[in-house]
């Protein structure tokens, strides 16, 4: 199993327990690994179950079994915040330590939950077809943005090159889109969309202008997609 490995905060290490085995009380022990989630989350503000289950290329049962740990060990919480889909997994404040992430515990808003949903398969899905992609999160952008910058959802490093990513789920007006577009595109090497079927139009209409020779196009990873990966990461 390869574990995706957060991008971590400048001159930070992630703190993580000197025996990866046994029980400590009436608690199984943490694993290395299971700080690295709860890194990866503080990232990503939060993930849901299917998240996990992707990042660590594993069943339900063994993410249960992780979620678990992490509980136990107050490191994350889980809770369903709309019915039908998979619970949300959230690090608390001594998770955030634990990962030495350096951020403050999310609180999440049912209206952004899509969208924090979209970008994690996009980043799940970008990492784990190309895994040496550095990936530097909207979370860790924010501390170096400057007044009026756009700031895009991640910004993935491949090959030195460094494309900004932004997961579009709500069609905005085409004069903002395009300032959004002329700003990233002055500031990164390539920009990347990934789409729902309305924005992708518009989109795809505006790289077909040729005003941004860098600007792709992508139709945002699908739940089979997501389950495609899951399964190409189980050992």
């Amino acid at each position: 199993m390869r574990a995706i490995v957060p991008q971590r905060a400048r001159g930070r290490r992630a703190v993580a327990p000197r025996s990866t085995t046994g029980r400590r009380g009436d608690h199984e022990m943490l694993r290395r690994r299971d700080i690295e989630v709860v890194g990866w989350l503080a990232e990503q503000y939060a993930g849901r179950v299917d998240h996990v289950e992707v990042l660590l290329g594993a069943g339900p049962r063994t993410v249960q079994r992780t979620l678990a740990r992490l509980r136990a060990a107050g490191l994350v919480r889980t809770q369903r915040m709309l019915v039908g889909e998979p619970a949300w997994v959230l690090p608390t404040a001594a998770g955030m330590t634990a990962c030495s992430s350096g951020f403050g515990v999310w609180c999440p808003r049912i209206g952004l939950l899509n969208h924090v949903a979209a970008v994690n398969d996009v980043r799940l899905h970008v990492q784990g077809r190309a895994p040496t992609t550095e990936w530097i999160s909207e979370r860790v952008l924010a501390r170096d943005r400057l007044a009026g910058e756009h700031l895009p959802d991640g910004v993935a490093i491949v090959d030195g090159r460094r494309v900004a990513i932004e997961a579009e789920l709500t069609l905005k007006s085409r004069r903002r889109v395009t300032a959004i577009l002329d700003d990233l595109t002055a500031r990164y090497d390539a920009v990347l969309y990934w789409c729902v079927p309305s924005t992708h139009r518009q989109l795809t209409e505006l790289a077909g202008t040729g005003c941004w020779p860098t600007l792709g196009v992508r139709e945002l990873p699908s739940p089979e997609d997501r389950e495609q990966q899951r399964q190409d990461r189980l050992p």
